[in-house]
């Protein structure tokens, strides 16, 4: 492309004032980053009683997991770090998500999608429960309405049971459009 044409694109793209750029109807409303784990943590962050790293590992697709260890007894989990979240709105979604654990012990990992109004509100939340999670890669998945009024969608993992020492590994985070909307 020409240094003219260039000049050309970004005088107009500048005329016509901040531009919002939007996740195509039927795409990932994660982020990659944050979804595949590919080329880092993307948005997750430990919230309680684990510490979560991106961990190069048997990935279920690609080649990176998100790896939650448990370090506290009673409960943990993992959570995204971009109040009020990721853009969305109202419609039907799909959530899904793969989940193992590396211990012989009766984890079970709980993603909860929360449907949030412009404000941060949260207008509604739906928990997708994993089976008791194993050694082998298990898929749990969701049909989901967002309301009326959605404008925002956060997400966070978490578990009831598990022991100091335990390791979740979580892999291809997903809520999307079940069609267009």
């Amino acid at each position: 492309m020409s240094r003219w044409s260039l000049l050309c694109l970004a005088a107009a793209l500048t005329a016509c004032g901040e531009v919002v750029i939007d996740h195509a109807p039927t795409s990932n409303l994660l982020d990659a980053e944050t979804a595949s784990l590919e080329t880092g943590l993307g948005v997750w962050t430990a919230w309680y009683g684990v510490t979560a790293s991106r961990a190069s590992t048997d990935a279920r697709e690609g080649e990176a997991v998100l790896r939650v260890e448990v370090t506290e007894p009673y409960g943990w989990g993992v959570h995204l770090d971009n109040w009020p979240g990721f853009a969305a709105r109202p419609g039907a979604y799909r959530a899904s998500f793969w989940a193992r654990g590396t211990t012989a012990r009766s984890v079970v990992a709980q993603l909860k999608v929360s449907w949030r109004d412009s404000g941060g509100e949260e207008l509604q939340a739906r928990t997708l429960s994993s089976p008791v999670l194993s050694g082998q890669w298990v898929r749990t998945a969701l049909e989901l309405t967002a309301p009326e009024g959605t404008e925002r969608m956060s997400v966070e993992v978490t578990g009831d049971e598990g022991s100091v020492g335990d390791v979740i590994e979580l892999d291809a985070l997903v809520v999307q459009a079940s069609s267009p909307l």
